[in-house]
């Protein structure tokens, strides 16, 4: 499917692009204006276009503070609890900072908002059983919910390795070659183990039919992984279009 896309020309000013694949890489040198470059093309379309910084916290804590998914939604896209135009709080905009290189702080509401999602699926699914059962029908097999998805993902880019959430708890298995398995908690994962569930959580947790531009997709990845990674978010969100801007 074709996706429309800008770039700037020699002018600096706006040019409609196509892409006829649903993934764009952009590559370029240290220094050689990437970031700017995204943060410039979320801003032509600001409404549609999620941007995920090089510059991202891979902190949480133990235990996910819950919120709704509204809630946690707001602050994953515009940085505040309620909707704004320019998503300045995001990106600190409002204290003069640049866009490209103030730090996402925003993992515990990214892992919120997939908590929120599944029990969101998992009512509707609820209310859908006791529904049927008022009138003697049988209910629905039960649905993968997005942390089942998440979890596929997971296992697919990192295969000695699960993960689960329970009571608002991230814990990581790790499956030896021996057959015994040690847990850990998900704060004591290694960077790559962060960043990838970061960014699948990210990634599923947005809005439908979205651009999404992220920023240094390599970083804390080994290559193999990354590319896992990236093929299966792909594969799961299809209503998107990716965008990355990557050091070559």
């Amino acid at each position: 499917m074709a996706q429309d896309y800008k770039l700037p020309n020699a002018s600096g000013q706006p040019e409609d692009k196509i892409a006829n694949s649903n993934s764009l890489i952009i590559i370029g040198a240290n220094g050689s204006g990437k970031s700017k470059l995204g943060a410039w093309m979320e801003q032509q379309n600001i409404d549609n276009t999620h941007r995920v910084g090089a510059q991202r916290s891979l902190s949480f804590g133990e235990f996910i503070q819950l919120k709704s998914y509204e809630q946690a939604e707001n602050l994953i896209l515009y940085g505040q609890e309620k909707k704004e135009q320019t998503k300045g709080n995001r990106w600190g905009w409002h204290d003069n900072r640049r866009e490209t290189s103030v730090l996402l702080n925003d993992y515990e509401n990214v892992l919120a908002a997939l908590i929120a999602m599944k029990n969101d699926e998992n009512d509707v699914f609820i209310k859908d059983c006791k529904e049927r059962e008022k009138i003697g029908q049988q209910h629905k097999s039960t649905p993968n919910t997005v942390v089942d998805t998440l979890k596929r993902i997971w296992k697919n880019v990192f295969p000695q390795r699960d993960i689960d959430f329970d009571d608002a708890k991230v814990t990581a298995t790790l499956n030896k070659s021996d057959g015994t398995k040690t847990s850990y908690k998900g704060l004591e994962m290694s960077d790559g183990e962060r960043v990838g569930l970061y960014l699948i959580a990210q990634c599923l947790c947005i809005p439908k039919n979205k651009t999404i531009i992220i920023d240094e997709p390599e970083i804390h990845l080994h290559r193999s992984i990354m590319n896992r990674l990236w093929t299966e978010i792909e594969k799961e969100r299809q209503d998107c279009f990716f965008i990355y801007t990557e050091l070559g």
